[in-house]
C-alpha cells in the first residue's frame, strides 16, 4: 500500500461509514474520535441530487412492493424484470435507429460485454483508443483483445482515418463522451471518420454525459451522433446524474445479438435489484419532464459558476472551469498537503472531499476533488469557498498548479 493512502487512512478520510443521508447533501459519519456527525456531502457524484429525491427513492420502494420481491436472481440472458425491459426500452428510444440497449451491475460490466463483442472473431476490431479514455474501459479492451490489435492516442480520429484506409476489418474509435477534465469528444471530427470511412465505428463511454445533458438526459453523444446510430456504440452509468445504480449498454441491434454469443457480463450477471431498477425507471420519468429537468440542469449551472468565479478569484483555475462536468479538482503542491487539506476541511469545518494522488495523478502531485450538485445550499458552497480561502491563506496551498485528472480514478 502507498504511504499516501495509509496517511489518508490515519486521517480518517478512507473507510468512513455512513450512516445516514439527509436533505441538502448533508450525511452522517460515524467518526473514530467523535462519534457520529453530520457533514456536507462533496464526495459522491451525483449532480441532480437524484439519489435522495423524493420521487425516485418512492419509485424504488414502489418497485418492491409491485414486484414483490427485492431480486431476480436469474441471469439476464435468460430472463428479465418487466421493470428492466421498460428501462431498456427507453434508452433504446434515446439511441434511436435499429438499437438494442441492455443493463448490467455495473459499468465496468457493460464495458466488458461491448469489448468482448468487439474482440470476437467474427467481428475482429481494430481499436484506436484514447489515452485518457476512462479505467474500466481500458481494463474492458486489455482482457479482451490482444495488445496488436490496440491503439492509443489522443489523435485518435487522425489514427483511425489513416489506419482505416489500409483495411477492410473494421476500425473503432474509443472515446469518452465527457472527459473528467470537462472536454467533449471532437464529434465533428469523429462524424468526418464515419462519413469517409465504411468500416469506421464508435464506441463511447458517456458516463459523464447521461442523465445531465441531452433531450430526457439521453447524453451528448446520443444527440450529437444521432445521424450515425447505426455504427455507434454508448456505455454509461445509472449511478451518477440517474441517482440510481448499476451501468448500460445501447448499440445497433446488430452488434448487440452477436456480442450476447460471447459476453460473459450477459451470461452470469443478474439483474440488477429490483429496488435500483425502480429508481432508474423514476429517474427517466422525472427527466422526462422538461421543465423539472432545465430546472436541474440550471440549478447545477448557478452553483458551478458560484463556485468557479470564487475560485478564479483566490487565483485558482481548475482544468474543469467553466465546464459542465460537476466536480473540481484542485491541485497541491505535494500528497501529503492534500491529504492535509481534505482532512481540514473534513474535521474542522464539516465538508467530505476527495483526496487524490498517484496513480489518479502524476507521482509526487496531490489535489482534492469537490463533487458539487443542485442538492447543495448554495450557503453551504459558500462556506465551503470560505473554507478553502482560509486554507490558502493558512500557507496550506503554497502553490497552485494545474494537475491533469488520468482518467483512472477520476470518474
Amino acid at each position: 500500500m502507498e504511504f499516501n493512502d495509509v496517511e489518508a487512512r490515519r486521517c480518517n478520510l478512507y473507510g468512513l461509514n455512513i450512516l445516514r443521508c439527509g436533505k441538502n447533501r448533508l450525511i452522517e459519519i460515524d467518526t473514530t474520535l467523535h462519534g457520529p456527525r453530520w457533514v456536507v456531502d462533496c464526495l459522491s457524484n451525483s449532480p441532480f441530487a437524484l439519489n435522495i429525491r423524493s420521487e425516485v427513492v418512492e419509485g424504488s420502494i414502489d418497485a418492491i412492493r409491485h414486484f414483490g420481491a427485492l431480486h431476480a436472481s436469474v441471469a439476464s440472458a435468460r430472463a428479465q424484470t418487466g421493470i428492466k425491459n421498460k428501462i431498456t426500452q427507453k434508452l433504446t428510444v434515446m439511441k434511436t435507429g435499429n438499437s438494442e440497449s441492455r443493463l448490467y451491475p455495473t459499468t465496468l460490466s457493460a464495458n466488458i460485454a461491448v469489448a468482448t463483442g468487439l474482440a470476437r472473431k467474427e467481428f475482429n476490431a481494430i481499436v484506436i483508443v484514447h489515452s485518457n479514455v476512462h479505467a474500466t474501459v481500458q481494463f474492458a479492451i486489455a482482457g479482451a483483445f490482444d495488445s496488436a490489435r490496440v491503439i492509443k492516442t489522443k489523435n485518435t480520429a487522425a489514427v483511425a482515418n489513416a489506419y482505416a484506409k489500409t483495411t477492410r476489418r473494421p476500425v473503432v474509435i474509443i472515446e469518452d463522451g465527457l472527459y473528467s477534465m470537462g472536454n467533449f469528444a471532437d464529434f465533428n471530427a469523429l462524424g468526418n471518420f464515419l462519413d469517409e470511412n465504411v468500416n469506421g465505428w464508435l464506441w463511447f463511454d458517456d458516463a459523464h454525459s447521461v442523465g445531465m445533458r441531452g433531450e430526457n438526459g439521453r447524453g451528448e453523444v446520443m444527440e450529437r451522433m444521432e445521424k450515425y446510430t447505426d455504427r455507434t456504440i454508448v456505455t454509461g452509468s445509472l449511478g451518477k446524474a440517474f441517482g440510481a445504480a448499476g451501468g448500460f449498454m445501447a448499440a445497433p441491434k446488430s452488434f448487440t445479438q452477436n456480442m450476447l454469443s460471447v459476453s460473459i457480463p450477459d451470461r452470469f450477471s443478474c439483474n440488477l435489484d429490483v429496488s435500483a431498477q425502480g429508481a432508474i425507471l423514476a429517474a427517466m420519468d422525472l427527466l422526462s419532464d422538461s421543465d423539472k429537468y432545465k430546472s436541474l440542469q440550471n440549478a447545477l449551472k448557478i452553483r458551478l459558476n458560484r463556485f468557479d468565479k470564487a475560485l478564479n478569484e483566490m487565483g485558482i483555475q481548475t482544468e474543469q472551469s467553466g465546464t459542465p462536468i460537476a466536480f473540481r479538482v484542485i491541485s497541491f503542491e505535494n500528497p501529503q498537503e492534500a491529504i492535509r487539506a481534505a482532512s481540514t476541511l473534513l474535521h474542522d469545518e464539516g465538508f467530505i472531499t476527495t483526496p487524490v494522488y498517484f496513480p489518479t495523478i502524476a507521482r509526487g502531485k496531490g489535489a482534492i476533488r469537490i463533487s458539487l450538485s443542485t442538492g447543495h445550499k448554495l450557503v453551504d458552497i459558500d462556506r465551503l469557498i470560505k473554507a478553502l480561502d482560509k486554507l490558502i491563506i493558512k500557507k496550506l496551498v503554497p502553490q497552485i498548479n494545474h494537475v491533469t485528472c488520468l482518467e483512472m480514478e477520476c470518474s
